[in-house]
Parts: C-alpha cells; sequence; structure tokens
C-alpha cells in the first residue's frame, strides 16, 4: 500500500492508496494516477488555540460506486508522503472499506 496525499488543482486535497500509470515500462513521468478509495482530507482548528486540529476523511465522490478513479497528472499539483499518524488513521479507516454491491432484478434488467 502506498498511501499518499494528492494536491489536485482544485485545491482539494486527497488521501488514498495511489499508483501511478505510465504509457509503458520505459516512460519517466505516468501520465496518470489510480486513486483507490480516495478520501477528502478535512481539516479545522480546535476551539483551543494549541496550534492542534482536527483531521476527518469523506470518500471524494461521494456518489459514485467505483472505488479507484484515474486522476491525470495535469490536475495534479503535488503528490506527498502524510505524516505517520494521518497515514495510519487511513489504514485504520481502510478497514471499514466494502466492495459496492450490485442488486440484480430478476428480469436482467
Amino acid at each position: 500500500m502506498a498511501i499518499k496525499l494528492t494536491l489536485l488543482k482544485s485545491g482539494e486535497l486527497l488521501i488514498s492508496d495511489a499508483k501511478e500509470i505510465a504509457t509503458n515500462e520505459d516512460a519517466i513521468e505516468p501520465y496518470a494516477y489510480i486513486l483507490d478509495h480516495p478520501h477528502v482530507v478535512l481539516t479545522s482548528n480546535r476551539e483551543k488555540d494549541d496550534g492542534q486540529i482536527d483531521v476527518m476523511f469523506r470518500p471524494w465522490i461521494l456518489i459514485s460506486k467505483d472505488t479507484q478513479v484515474v486522476v491525470p497528472t495535469d490536475w495534479v499539483v503535488t503528490v506527498i508522503d502524510p505524516i505517520d499518524s494521518i497515514k495510519q488513521m487511513y489504514i485504520d479507516k481502510s478497514k471499514t472499506f466494502t466492495e459496492p454491491t450490485f442488486e440484480v432484478n430478476k428480469d436482467g434488467n
């Protein structure tokens, strides 16, 4: 698992298991990233001004059943490693990820 923070041009900060996609094995630069279970990282200051923040995750695209998203590199500002405590929060949350279930009607529709 390569847990990474991905900052997008839109300003959204995502955390996910990120993988590079290259055109071929010899490519120097990737052309996109596959983000597995991407979540937006939300932060807020605590009421006491002690320099600490609260961190929350929410699924990036709430109404999609897809768990992997391809993001072209031209939408990515940077990909960086999260601090250990944030990485562990994501790993703990990933234990609750479930694959989407599909309902099939008996008439085939």
